[in-house]
């Protein structure tokens, strides 16, 4: 009986942890394609839902960074984000 108390003892403190640890396992959508100008024309690269990277490869079942795993089933809709490099100014 005394080890199944210390079982539950620490059941709050762990559960979060593998809550986390199974969320990365459902489909997150991909959303949001950044686009980066550059000298002869455009590039453009999705974005990962959870870890907000840019993905190399489109149609990855999950992030070669985060691991999450992607669900491509509405890429076609993603929110085009236009990426603008700050240049600062020397004086």
């Amino acid at each position: 009986m005394k080890g199944m108390l210390m079982r539950f003892q620490y059941a709050h403190a762990v559960l979060p942890v593998l809550l986390t640890f199974a969320s990365y396992r459902f489909p997150m959508p991909v959303t949001e394609l950044k686009i980066f100008p550059n000298g002869s024309g455009q590039s453009a690269y999705y974005v990962c839902p959870r870890c907000r990277i840019t993905m190399e490869r489109e149609c990855m079942s999950f992030c070669d960074r985060c691991g999450q795993r992607l669900d491509w089933s509405y890429y076609e809709n993603t929110r085009n984000v236009y990426f603008r490099p700050h240049f600062k100014s020397s004086s």
